[in-house]
């Protein structure tokens, strides 16, 4: 029988591979180490939103680097576990209305993908009731839905769904539609047809729309700051059901929120808000040994292995906040040095006044976000 377990990448320090990465990775099956009162909160809120209809609002807030991105990436997994259909965006960095943000989550659907949605709505409708609902809405989106019902596959109903610029009258009168969508009004009329494909398709509970990042729009002029409330507000208005939004952020005290969001958005959110502050020694140990347990191989001396739990509560002790990205980048840089002298046999594990000294010897920055 062919054994397809791949061989461990550091058998010396009894791990599989590189337990410490300080950039958010989607897979299959998402870690989650430490924090277990975030973690129940995360999936209550999920399992909750399977199992109810109404559209709802909700607000993240973490410290820099607290880890808001994987507990979004985890929030998407357990949406999925749940029959939700999870679309992430991160917040465009130059937005100058909503449509940009819009641009953002089409991006996510696939031709392929609409036609799934369409045909499953037809499935439990008719193709004429669904048209028939979407012309409603929005005409033109319902259009480029009856290209699909022809089987049409120009690439230009993809370009005109994702609101890509430079589509002409030519281009347009191609897939039957009259104007491209351009405005914030478009992108919230085609974001309610979206919205209603999926609470009609059956396969789905309810999309589960993720804006991360939620913070650049302080960034913004007030005018744009005012059109993207606004865009959110009427979306959530015209959706009473099978829509769920989580805006998230990163930025100073969780109640300057407030400062960004307009009075008809912050009526709306949920009384739950989900805080990711910094960890405390304690919240740090723990998130350090089930991230070890993640990638463990064989069995190890004690639960720190490769460190000793006196060196992991003196690296602890020099770290300004303790956010789970701070906390990797310090066992980094020990680590990187450990594994060289571990493999070679110069020490047997890492001792407290060893990890002080890698990181003595490294010119560290300030503690703030990083």
């Amino acid at each position: 029988m062919l054994n397809t377990e791949r061989s461990p990448e550091y058998p010396h320090l009894c791990l599989k591979s590189w337990p410490f990465t300080v950039v958010p990775r989607r897979s299959d099956t998402p870690i989650w180490a430490g924090r277990k009162h975030l973690r129940h909160q995360v999936e209550q809120l999920m399992s909750d939103l399977a199992r109810r209809r109404p559209s709802s609002l909700h607000l993240m807030w973490a410290d820099f680097g607290a880890g808001k991105t994987h507990t979004l990436f985890y929030a998407s997994f357990l949406a999925e576990r749940e029959r939700m259909l999870p679309i992430y965006v991160e917040w465009p960095k130059k937005a100058t209305s909503f449509v940009d943000v819009y641009r953002g989550i089409a991006s996510n659907f696939s031709k392929v993908f609409l036609s799934k949605l369409f045909w499953a709505s037809c499935e439990r409708g008719s193709v004429d009731e669904v048209l028939s609902w979407a012309s409603r809405e929005f005409a033109d989106f319902a259009a480029v839905l009856e290209c699909l019902y022809r089987g049409e596959s120009s690439p230009l109903i993809y370009e005109w769904l994702r609101a890509e610029p430079g589509l002409g009258r030519r281009e347009l009168r191609d897939i039957n539609v009259r104007n491209p969508i351009r405005t914030s009004d478009d992108a919230i009329r085609a974001l309610v047809i979206l919205v209603g494909l999926v609470a009609r398709c059956g396969d789905y509970q309810r999309l589960v729309l993720m804006l991360d990042e939620f913070q650049r729009i302080d960034q913004l002029p007030p005018r744009i700051r005012t059109d993207v409330n606004s865009g959110i507000h009427t979306l959530i208005n015209a959706c009473p059901d099978a829509l769920s939004i989580i805006l998230s952020f990163s930025f100073g005290r969780p109640d300057n929120i407030r400062f960004l969001l307009t009075e008809e958005v912050r009526s709306r959110t949920d009384l739950e808000q989900i805080r990711l502050p910094e960890l405390t020694e304690t919240e740090a140990l723990e998130f350090l040994v089930d991230l070890l347990r993640y990638y463990r191989w064989g069995t190890p001396p004690n639960a720190f292995f490769p460190f000793t739990e006196e060196a992991c509560r003196a690296v602890l002790s020099v770290i300004g906040k303790r956010t789970p990205r701070n906390i990797m980048k310090h066992f980094d840089v020990v680590l990187r040095r450990a594994d060289r002298d571990v493999s070679v046999g110069a020490i047997q594990e890492v001792g407290a006044q060893y990890a002080l000294d890698i990181l003595k010897a490294v010119p560290l920055p300030e503690d703030s976000e990083t």
